[in-house]
Protein backbone atom coordinates (compact mmCIF):
# COMPACT_ATOMS: atom_id res chain seq x y z
CA UNK A 1 0.00 0.00 0.00
CA UNK A 2 1.45 3.69 -0.86
CA UNK A 3 2.11 6.46 1.62
CA UNK A 4 -0.37 8.28 -0.72
CA UNK A 5 -3.38 5.90 -0.33
CA UNK A 6 -2.71 5.19 3.52
CA UNK A 7 -2.70 9.01 3.69
CA UNK A 8 -5.95 9.43 2.06
CA UNK A 9 -7.82 6.17 3.86
CA UNK A 10 -6.50 7.90 7.03
CA UNK A 11 -7.84 11.25 6.47
CA UNK A 12 -11.36 9.68 4.66
CA UNK A 13 -12.06 7.28 7.92
CA UNK A 14 -11.19 10.17 10.40
CA UNK A 15 -13.47 12.86 8.80
CA UNK A 16 -16.12 9.98 7.99
CA UNK A 17 -15.94 8.97 11.85
CA UNK A 18 -16.19 12.35 12.94
CA UNK A 19 -19.15 12.83 11.05
CA UNK A 20 -20.85 9.75 11.61
CA UNK A 21 -20.73 10.59 15.80
CA UNK A 22 -22.13 14.25 14.59
CA UNK A 23 -25.02 12.48 12.83
CA UNK A 24 -25.47 10.14 15.79
CA UNK A 25 -25.25 12.81 18.28
CA UNK A 26 -27.85 14.85 16.52
CA UNK A 27 -29.71 12.23 15.64
CA UNK A 28 -30.10 11.30 19.10
CA UNK A 29 -30.43 14.88 20.42
CA UNK A 30 -33.26 15.64 18.51
CA UNK A 31 -35.08 12.31 18.66
CA UNK A 32 -35.16 12.81 22.85
CA UNK A 33 -36.35 16.57 22.50
CA UNK A 34 -39.35 15.19 20.28
CA UNK A 35 -39.84 12.16 22.81
CA UNK A 36 -39.59 15.08 25.98
CA UNK A 37 -41.74 17.50 24.08
CA UNK A 38 -44.43 14.88 23.14
CA UNK A 39 -44.31 13.48 26.68
CA UNK A 40 -44.76 16.99 28.09
CA UNK A 41 -47.95 17.58 25.42
CA UNK A 42 -49.72 14.08 26.15
CA UNK A 43 -49.37 14.62 29.89
CA UNK A 44 -50.82 17.57 30.54
CA UNK A 45 -53.70 16.62 28.09
CA UNK A 46 -53.98 13.68 30.09
CA UNK A 47 -54.50 15.15 33.37
CA UNK A 48 -56.58 18.47 31.76
CA UNK A 49 -58.99 15.11 30.36
CA UNK A 50 -59.17 13.40 33.40
CA UNK A 51 -60.37 16.74 34.97
CA UNK A 52 -62.86 17.55 32.66
CA UNK A 53 -64.69 14.33 33.17
CA UNK A 54 -64.67 14.63 36.82
CA UNK A 55 -66.48 17.74 36.29
CA UNK A 56 -69.10 15.59 34.20
CA UNK A 57 -69.88 14.11 36.84
CA UNK A 58 -70.21 16.45 39.78
CA UNK A 59 -68.23 14.04 41.88
CA UNK A 60 -71.10 11.45 42.40
CA UNK A 61 -69.83 7.86 42.01
CA UNK A 62 -73.04 6.62 41.55
CA UNK A 63 -73.40 9.17 38.16
CA UNK A 64 -70.00 8.18 36.72
CA UNK A 65 -70.96 4.09 37.54
CA UNK A 66 -74.37 4.90 35.28
CA UNK A 67 -73.75 7.43 32.65
CA UNK A 68 -70.21 6.44 31.73
CA UNK A 69 -70.77 5.70 28.32
CA UNK A 70 -72.16 9.28 27.60
CA UNK A 71 -69.05 11.11 28.76
CA UNK A 72 -67.87 13.56 26.83
CA UNK A 73 -63.63 14.80 25.85
CA UNK A 74 -63.76 18.17 25.41
CA UNK A 75 -60.41 18.60 24.16
CA UNK A 76 -59.89 15.53 21.98
CA UNK A 77 -64.05 15.68 21.07
CA UNK A 78 -63.87 19.76 19.91
CA UNK A 79 -60.51 19.83 17.91
CA UNK A 80 -59.75 18.09 15.54
CA UNK A 81 -56.08 16.09 16.25
CA UNK A 82 -54.26 13.13 16.81
CA UNK A 83 -55.09 13.03 19.88
CA UNK A 84 -57.92 10.52 21.33
CA UNK A 85 -58.81 9.25 24.66
CA UNK A 86 -60.84 6.52 26.40
CA UNK A 87 -62.18 6.16 29.38
CA UNK A 88 -61.46 2.90 31.86
CA UNK A 89 -62.96 1.11 34.23
CA UNK A 90 -61.10 -0.25 37.56
CA UNK A 91 -60.76 -3.83 35.76
CA UNK A 92 -59.09 -1.93 32.23
CA UNK A 93 -62.45 -2.45 29.92
CA UNK A 94 -63.01 0.29 28.10
CA UNK A 95 -65.88 2.30 28.81
CA UNK A 96 -65.88 5.02 26.56
CA UNK A 97 -63.72 5.80 23.12
CA UNK A 98 -63.20 9.22 21.37
CA UNK A 99 -64.50 9.14 18.16
CA UNK A 100 -61.34 10.09 16.36
CA UNK A 101 -59.78 6.52 17.63
CA UNK A 102 -62.48 4.81 15.48
CA UNK A 103 -61.87 1.12 15.89
CA UNK A 104 -57.82 0.77 16.50
CA UNK A 105 -57.15 -1.58 19.52
CA UNK A 106 -54.87 -0.07 21.63
CA UNK A 107 -53.10 -2.92 23.94
CA UNK A 108 -52.25 -1.50 27.53
CA UNK A 109 -49.21 -2.10 29.52
CA UNK A 110 -48.55 -4.53 31.42
CA UNK A 111 -47.87 -2.22 34.26
CA UNK A 112 -50.69 0.00 33.09
CA UNK A 113 -53.52 -1.00 36.00
CA UNK A 114 -51.23 -2.30 38.70
CA UNK A 115 -50.34 1.87 38.91
CA UNK A 116 -53.97 2.66 38.65
CA UNK A 117 -54.40 0.82 41.27
CA UNK A 118 -51.94 2.49 43.06
CA UNK A 119 -53.50 5.82 42.13
CA UNK A 120 -50.03 6.79 40.49
CA UNK A 121 -50.03 7.60 36.33
CA UNK A 122 -48.69 5.38 33.72
CA UNK A 123 -45.77 5.71 32.44
CA UNK A 124 -45.42 6.81 28.78
CA UNK A 125 -45.34 3.80 26.51
CA UNK A 126 -45.22 3.62 22.71
CA UNK A 127 -46.98 1.28 20.58
CA UNK A 128 -47.90 0.12 17.08
CA UNK A 129 -51.93 -0.81 15.94
CA UNK A 130 -52.93 -1.09 12.26
CA UNK A 131 -49.29 0.46 10.76
CA UNK A 132 -49.61 2.97 13.28
CA UNK A 133 -47.17 4.38 15.84
CA UNK A 134 -49.08 5.60 18.84
CA UNK A 135 -47.98 7.41 22.36
CA UNK A 136 -50.13 6.06 25.59
CA UNK A 137 -50.19 7.44 28.96
CA UNK A 138 -52.65 6.92 31.56
CA UNK A 139 -54.29 8.90 34.63
CA UNK A 140 -56.10 7.51 37.23
CA UNK A 141 -60.15 9.06 38.04
CA UNK A 142 -60.38 9.28 42.01
CA UNK A 143 -63.77 11.24 43.23
CA UNK A 144 -64.23 11.65 47.26
CA UNK A 145 -60.88 9.03 47.43
CA UNK A 146 -62.86 6.60 45.46
CA UNK A 147 -61.18 4.97 42.71
CA UNK A 148 -63.88 5.12 39.71
CA UNK A 149 -61.06 4.11 36.76
CA UNK A 150 -59.05 6.21 34.32
CA UNK A 151 -58.65 8.27 31.36
CA UNK A 152 -56.04 6.78 28.83
CA UNK A 153 -54.93 9.39 26.35
CA UNK A 154 -53.52 8.32 22.82
CA UNK A 155 -51.66 10.06 21.03
CA UNK A 156 -50.91 9.71 17.10
CA UNK A 157 -46.33 9.90 16.96
CA UNK A 158 -47.08 8.66 12.67
CA UNK A 159 -45.45 12.33 11.67
CA UNK A 160 -42.99 12.79 14.54
CA UNK A 161 -41.45 9.62 13.47
CA UNK A 162 -41.85 9.76 9.63
CA UNK A 163 -40.33 13.24 10.49
CA UNK A 164 -37.47 11.81 12.09
CA UNK A 165 -37.07 8.71 9.78
CA UNK A 166 -36.81 11.62 7.25
CA UNK A 167 -34.06 13.52 9.19
CA UNK A 168 -32.23 10.53 9.78
CA UNK A 169 -32.31 9.67 6.01
CA UNK A 170 -31.06 12.73 5.11
CA UNK A 171 -28.02 12.46 7.99
CA UNK A 172 -26.86 9.45 6.55
CA UNK A 173 -27.14 10.76 2.50
CA UNK A 174 -25.17 13.64 3.71
CA UNK A 175 -22.90 11.29 5.65
CA UNK A 176 -22.19 8.82 2.52
CA UNK A 177 -21.86 12.21 0.21
CA UNK A 178 -19.47 14.09 2.05
CA UNK A 179 -17.31 10.67 2.95
CA UNK A 180 -16.94 10.34 -0.79
CA UNK A 181 -15.92 14.17 -1.15
CA UNK A 182 -13.45 13.89 1.76
CA UNK A 183 -11.63 10.69 -0.21
CA UNK A 184 -11.39 12.57 -3.48
CA UNK A 185 -10.23 15.88 -1.35
CA UNK A 186 -8.07 13.95 0.63
CA UNK A 187 -6.40 11.85 -2.63
CA UNK A 188 -5.82 15.45 -3.94
CA UNK A 189 -4.53 16.62 -1.17
CA UNK A 190 -2.15 13.74 -0.46
CA UNK A 191 -1.59 13.79 -4.26
CA UNK A 192 0.03 17.43 -3.77
CA UNK A 193 1.40 17.02 -0.58
CA UNK A 194 3.45 14.31 -1.87
CA UNK A 195 4.20 15.34 -5.03
CA UNK A 196 8.05 16.11 -3.87
CA UNK A 197 8.53 12.74 -3.07
CA UNK A 198 7.53 11.74 -6.45
CA UNK A 199 10.09 14.42 -7.87
CA UNK A 200 12.91 12.60 -5.51
CA UNK A 201 11.96 9.43 -6.30
CA UNK A 202 12.14 10.38 -10.34
CA UNK A 203 15.64 12.04 -9.45
CA UNK A 204 16.91 9.46 -7.76
CA UNK A 205 16.21 6.87 -10.65
CA UNK A 206 17.45 9.44 -12.98
CA UNK A 207 20.90 8.94 -11.17
CA UNK A 208 20.66 5.29 -11.19
CA UNK A 209 19.67 5.14 -15.39
CA UNK A 210 22.11 8.35 -16.00
CA UNK A 211 24.65 8.38 -13.25
CA UNK A 212 24.35 11.99 -13.46
CA UNK A 213 24.69 13.77 -9.97
CA UNK A 214 24.26 16.69 -11.29
CA UNK A 215 20.56 16.20 -10.99
CA UNK A 216 18.89 18.20 -8.25
CA UNK A 217 15.33 18.61 -7.38
CA UNK A 218 13.40 22.05 -7.52
CA UNK A 219 12.68 23.07 -4.27
CA UNK A 220 9.28 25.24 -4.21
CA UNK A 221 8.64 24.73 -0.69
CA UNK A 222 11.62 24.96 1.92
CA UNK A 223 9.52 25.23 4.80
CA UNK A 224 7.42 22.30 4.76
CA UNK A 225 8.51 18.87 5.90
CA UNK A 226 8.87 17.39 2.26
CA UNK A 227 10.36 20.73 1.35
CA UNK A 228 12.96 20.18 3.86
CA UNK A 229 13.42 16.33 2.83
CA UNK A 230 13.44 17.39 -0.65
CA UNK A 231 16.39 19.82 0.43
CA UNK A 232 18.61 17.43 2.65
CA UNK A 233 18.21 15.31 -0.43
CA UNK A 234 19.90 17.83 -2.67
CA UNK A 235 22.54 18.31 0.34
CA UNK A 236 23.21 14.62 0.38
CA UNK A 237 23.81 14.78 -3.40
CA UNK A 238 26.05 17.37 -2.97
CA UNK A 239 28.21 15.69 -0.12
CA UNK A 240 27.67 12.62 -2.54
CA UNK A 241 29.24 14.25 -5.76
CA UNK A 242 31.85 15.93 -4.24
CA UNK A 243 32.87 12.30 -2.42
CA UNK A 244 32.75 11.13 -5.71
CA UNK A 245 34.84 13.79 -7.80
CA UNK A 246 37.29 13.44 -4.38
CA UNK A 247 37.80 10.21 -4.67
CA UNK A 248 38.42 10.42 -8.93
CA UNK A 249 41.36 13.31 -7.65
CA UNK A 250 41.87 11.08 -4.78
CA UNK A 251 42.92 8.09 -7.33
CA UNK A 252 44.06 10.75 -9.85
CA UNK A 253 46.74 12.22 -7.36
CA UNK A 254 47.98 8.46 -5.70
CA UNK A 255 48.25 7.50 -9.38
CA UNK A 256 50.77 10.37 -10.20
CA UNK A 257 52.12 10.97 -6.80
CA UNK A 258 52.95 7.24 -7.01
CA UNK A 259 53.98 7.23 -11.06
CA UNK A 260 56.75 9.36 -10.17
CA UNK A 261 59.02 7.49 -7.12
CA UNK A 262 57.95 4.57 -9.14
CA UNK A 263 59.49 5.67 -12.21
CA UNK A 264 62.32 7.57 -10.66
CA UNK A 265 62.91 3.98 -9.05
CA UNK A 266 63.02 2.19 -11.69
CA UNK A 267 65.11 4.28 -13.40
CA UNK A 268 67.87 3.69 -10.93
CA UNK A 269 67.24 0.10 -11.14
CA UNK A 270 67.77 0.30 -14.56
CA UNK A 271 71.20 2.03 -14.49
CA UNK A 272 72.16 -0.54 -11.37
CA UNK A 273 71.17 -3.37 -13.52
CA UNK A 274 73.49 -2.01 -16.98
CA UNK A 275 76.66 -1.17 -14.47
CA UNK A 276 76.84 -4.79 -13.41
CA UNK A 277 76.39 -5.74 -17.11
CA UNK A 278 79.29 -3.45 -18.38
CA UNK A 279 82.80 -4.99 -18.01
CA UNK A 280 84.97 -3.94 -15.41
CA UNK A 281 87.42 -2.62 -17.67
CA UNK A 282 88.93 1.28 -17.65
CA UNK A 283 90.82 1.20 -14.74
CA UNK A 284 90.47 2.23 -10.86
CA UNK A 285 88.78 5.84 -11.90
CA UNK A 286 85.70 3.83 -13.84
CA UNK A 287 85.60 1.61 -10.75
CA UNK A 288 85.48 5.12 -8.70
CA UNK A 289 82.72 5.77 -10.83
CA UNK A 290 80.85 3.17 -10.78
CA UNK A 291 80.93 3.24 -6.99
CA UNK A 292 79.62 6.89 -6.80
CA UNK A 293 76.90 6.21 -9.34
CA UNK A 294 76.08 2.66 -7.38
CA UNK A 295 75.71 4.96 -3.95
CA UNK A 296 74.20 7.86 -5.64
CA UNK A 297 71.06 5.55 -7.06
CA UNK A 298 70.85 3.36 -4.11
CA UNK A 299 70.40 6.76 -2.17
CA UNK A 300 67.35 7.94 -4.44
CA UNK A 301 65.82 4.88 -4.25
CA UNK A 302 66.25 4.99 -0.38
CA UNK A 303 64.48 8.13 -0.97
CA UNK A 304 61.63 7.31 -2.86
CA UNK A 305 61.55 4.54 -0.67
CA UNK A 306 60.65 6.58 2.19
CA UNK A 307 58.99 9.31 0.31
CA UNK A 308 56.03 6.65 -0.79
CA UNK A 309 55.86 4.56 2.70
CA UNK A 310 55.48 7.93 3.92
CA UNK A 311 52.62 8.49 1.85
CA UNK A 312 50.97 5.44 1.96
CA UNK A 313 51.10 6.26 5.89
CA UNK A 314 49.61 9.34 5.54
CA UNK A 315 46.54 7.90 3.02
CA UNK A 316 46.11 5.16 5.83
CA UNK A 317 45.47 7.83 8.66
CA UNK A 318 43.49 10.02 6.87
CA UNK A 319 41.60 6.74 5.97
CA UNK A 320 40.68 6.05 9.76
CA UNK A 321 40.12 9.25 10.33
CA UNK A 322 37.10 9.30 8.01
CA UNK A 323 35.98 5.97 8.98
CA UNK A 324 36.03 7.23 12.69
CA UNK A 325 38.92 4.69 13.95
CA UNK A 326 41.63 6.94 14.44
CA UNK A 327 43.28 6.39 17.74
CA UNK A 328 43.13 8.93 20.20
CA UNK A 329 44.79 8.88 23.25
CA UNK A 330 42.62 11.09 25.91
CA UNK A 331 44.40 12.82 28.40
CA UNK A 332 45.11 16.00 30.19
CA UNK A 333 47.92 17.91 28.14
CA UNK A 334 50.22 20.64 29.34
CA UNK A 335 50.24 22.67 25.56
CA UNK A 336 52.55 25.31 26.51
CA UNK A 337 55.20 22.39 27.23
CA UNK A 338 54.06 21.28 23.90
CA UNK A 339 54.72 23.94 22.08
CA UNK A 340 58.03 24.59 23.48
CA UNK A 341 59.26 20.91 22.18
CA UNK A 342 57.75 21.95 18.94
CA UNK A 343 60.36 25.15 19.07
CA UNK A 344 62.93 23.47 19.58
CA UNK A 345 62.76 20.91 17.31
CA UNK A 346 62.01 24.04 14.31
CA UNK A 347 65.38 24.64 14.80
CA UNK A 348 66.09 21.11 13.78
CA UNK A 349 63.95 21.33 10.84
CA UNK A 350 65.10 24.56 9.49
CA UNK A 351 69.06 22.95 9.10
CA UNK A 352 66.98 20.60 7.00
CA UNK A 353 65.58 22.32 5.13
CA UNK A 354 67.60 25.47 4.18
CA UNK A 355 70.96 24.22 5.40
CA UNK A 356 71.87 25.43 8.40
CA UNK A 357 70.49 26.90 11.48
CA UNK A 358 70.40 30.21 11.41
CA UNK A 359 68.55 30.56 8.29
CA UNK A 360 65.63 31.44 9.37
CA UNK A 361 64.78 33.28 12.83
CA UNK A 362 62.41 31.30 15.41
CA UNK A 363 60.56 33.29 17.98
CA UNK A 364 58.38 32.64 20.60
CA UNK A 365 55.41 35.13 20.47
CA UNK A 366 53.03 34.60 23.92
CA UNK A 367 53.35 31.67 26.21
CA UNK A 368 50.08 31.24 28.32
CA UNK A 369 49.81 28.31 30.12
CA UNK A 370 47.14 26.12 29.12
CA UNK A 371 45.39 22.77 29.78
CA UNK A 372 43.52 20.43 27.40
CA UNK A 373 41.59 17.45 26.80
CA UNK A 374 43.37 15.36 24.00
CA UNK A 375 46.19 13.07 22.59
CA UNK A 376 49.85 14.26 23.33
CA UNK A 377 51.55 12.87 20.26
CA UNK A 378 48.83 13.54 17.96
CA UNK A 379 48.77 17.46 19.21
CA UNK A 380 52.38 17.89 18.81
CA UNK A 381 52.16 16.04 15.09
CA UNK A 382 49.69 18.84 14.08
CA UNK A 383 51.94 21.40 15.29
CA UNK A 384 54.89 20.00 13.49
CA UNK A 385 53.29 19.71 10.14
CA UNK A 386 52.36 23.43 10.74
CA UNK A 387 55.89 24.39 11.87
CA UNK A 388 57.54 22.43 9.17
CA UNK A 389 55.26 23.97 6.05
CA UNK A 390 56.03 27.29 7.76
CA UNK A 391 60.05 26.40 7.45
CA UNK A 392 59.57 25.22 3.90
CA UNK A 393 57.39 28.13 2.37
CA UNK A 394 59.79 30.60 4.35
CA UNK A 395 63.12 32.68 2.40
CA UNK A 396 66.11 32.84 3.97
CA UNK A 397 66.17 35.79 6.57
CA UNK A 398 62.67 35.00 7.13
CA UNK A 399 61.05 34.78 10.89
CA UNK A 400 58.79 32.15 12.34
CA UNK A 401 56.91 33.04 15.51
CA UNK A 402 55.04 30.65 17.80
CA UNK A 403 52.60 31.86 20.40
CA UNK A 404 49.70 30.62 22.34
CA UNK A 405 46.83 32.64 23.99
CA UNK A 406 43.55 31.31 25.92
CA UNK A 407 40.53 32.98 24.53
CA UNK A 408 37.22 32.64 26.24
CA UNK A 409 37.18 28.60 26.93
CA UNK A 410 39.62 28.07 23.78
CA UNK A 411 43.60 27.42 23.31
CA UNK A 412 44.51 29.41 20.53
CA UNK A 413 48.14 28.27 19.29
CA UNK A 414 49.42 30.03 16.22
CA UNK A 415 52.45 29.00 13.77
CA UNK A 416 53.31 32.27 11.82
CA UNK A 417 55.66 32.81 8.96
CA UNK A 418 56.85 35.86 7.23
CA UNK A 419 56.76 33.34 3.63
CA UNK A 420 55.69 33.46 0.34
CA UNK A 421 51.37 33.69 1.53
CA UNK A 422 48.05 31.74 0.17
CA UNK A 423 46.30 33.34 -2.14
CA UNK A 424 42.06 34.04 -0.78
CA UNK A 425 41.65 30.99 -3.94
CA UNK A 426 43.71 28.65 -2.13
CA UNK A 427 43.35 29.20 0.96
CA UNK A 428 39.73 27.31 0.44
CA UNK A 429 41.41 24.19 -0.87
CA UNK A 430 44.32 23.62 1.13
CA UNK A 431 42.97 21.53 3.47
CA UNK A 432 42.41 18.70 1.12
CA UNK A 433 44.30 15.85 0.13
CA UNK A 434 47.09 15.88 -2.49
CA UNK A 435 46.51 19.86 -2.98
CA UNK A 436 49.13 21.91 -3.15
CA UNK A 437 49.58 25.68 -4.24
CA UNK A 438 53.12 25.16 -6.37
CA UNK A 439 53.32 21.62 -7.17
CA UNK A 440 56.98 21.77 -8.62
CA UNK A 441 58.43 23.26 -5.52
CA UNK A 442 56.49 21.08 -3.14
CA UNK A 443 57.82 18.27 -4.68
CA UNK A 444 60.89 19.65 -4.57
CA UNK A 445 60.37 20.48 -0.86
CA UNK A 446 59.52 16.96 -0.46
CA UNK A 447 55.64 17.80 0.29
CA UNK A 448 53.24 15.50 -0.73
CA UNK A 449 49.97 17.43 -0.38
CA UNK A 450 48.33 15.35 2.95
CA UNK A 451 49.94 17.36 5.56
CA UNK A 452 47.36 20.35 6.53
CA UNK A 453 44.41 17.52 5.66
CA UNK A 454 45.72 15.22 8.64
CA UNK A 455 46.47 17.77 10.59
CA UNK A 456 43.04 19.04 10.07
CA UNK A 457 41.77 15.47 11.14
CA UNK A 458 43.41 15.50 13.85
CA UNK A 459 42.10 18.88 15.10
CA UNK A 460 38.38 17.84 14.46
CA UNK A 461 38.71 14.47 16.52
CA UNK A 462 39.78 17.07 19.45
CA UNK A 463 36.71 19.11 18.43
CA UNK A 464 39.00 21.85 17.19
CA UNK A 465 39.54 23.17 14.29
CA UNK A 466 42.45 25.14 12.26
CA UNK A 467 41.89 27.89 10.49
CA UNK A 468 44.42 29.88 8.31
CA UNK A 469 45.05 33.90 7.40
CA UNK A 470 47.29 34.46 4.78
CA UNK A 471 48.51 37.38 2.40
CA UNK A 472 50.88 36.93 -0.66
CA UNK A 473 54.13 38.16 -0.20
CA UNK A 474 53.56 39.05 3.45
CA UNK A 475 53.23 35.60 4.96
CA UNK A 476 50.78 33.40 6.64
CA UNK A 477 49.52 32.06 10.05
CA UNK A 478 48.20 29.41 10.81
CA UNK A 479 45.77 28.76 14.45
CA UNK A 480 45.06 25.54 15.96
CA UNK A 481 41.44 25.92 18.14
CA UNK A 482 41.53 23.54 21.10
CA UNK A 483 38.41 23.81 23.74
CA UNK A 484 39.99 24.62 27.04
CA UNK A 485 39.84 21.92 30.00
CA UNK A 486 38.32 23.82 32.63
CA UNK A 487 39.21 22.97 36.49
CA UNK A 488 34.87 23.64 36.86
CA UNK A 489 32.13 22.91 35.40
CA UNK A 490 31.12 25.26 33.10
CA UNK A 491 28.99 25.54 30.16
CA UNK A 492 30.11 23.30 26.85
CA UNK A 493 31.92 25.14 24.44
CA UNK A 494 30.69 24.93 20.78
CA UNK A 495 31.17 21.79 18.98
CA UNK A 496 33.43 22.32 15.89
CA UNK A 497 33.44 18.57 14.57
CA UNK A 498 33.95 18.48 11.18
CA UNK A 499 33.96 21.82 10.05
CA UNK A 500 36.73 23.48 8.29
CA UNK A 501 37.05 26.99 8.54
CA UNK A 502 39.70 28.20 5.91
CA UNK A 503 40.28 32.00 4.52
CA UNK A 504 40.92 35.05 6.08
CA UNK A 505 38.09 35.45 8.95
CA UNK A 506 37.96 35.40 12.67
CA UNK A 507 35.62 34.10 15.56
CA UNK A 508 34.31 35.88 18.26
CA UNK A 509 37.32 37.27 20.56
CA UNK A 510 39.86 36.19 17.77
CA UNK A 511 41.10 38.73 15.29
CA UNK A 512 42.74 37.43 12.48
CA UNK A 513 45.70 38.97 10.59
CA UNK A 514 48.23 38.29 8.22
CA UNK A 515 51.26 37.30 9.37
Amino acid sequence: MTIRLRLTLWYTALLGITLILFSVTVYSALTANVRFQLEQSAALQARNIASAVVQQFQGDVVVFRNRADNVFFPQVELFASSVGAQLLDIDGNVLKRSENLGDIPIPHHAETMPHIHARKDDRFYYVTSEGAAFLVYTVPLVVNDELMGAVQLIQSVTTALTALTQVNRYLILGTTISILLAAIVGAFLARRALAPIDTITETANAITRTRDLGNRIDIRDNASEVGRLAATFNEKLDRIQRLFQAQERLIGDVSHELRTPLTTIQGNIELLQRMAASPSGGGALRLETAAELFKESLGEVQAESERMNKMIGDLLLLAQADSGALQIQMAVVEMDTVLLEVYRQTRRLVEHHKGRADALEIRLGSEDQALVRGDRDRLRQVLVNLAENAVKYTHEGGVVTFSLENQTGWVLISVADTGIGISAEQQALIFDRFYRSDKARSRELGGSGLGLSIAQRIAHAHNGKITVSSQVGVGSTFTLWLPELQETPSETPINLKHTVIAGTQSLPGHNSTAA
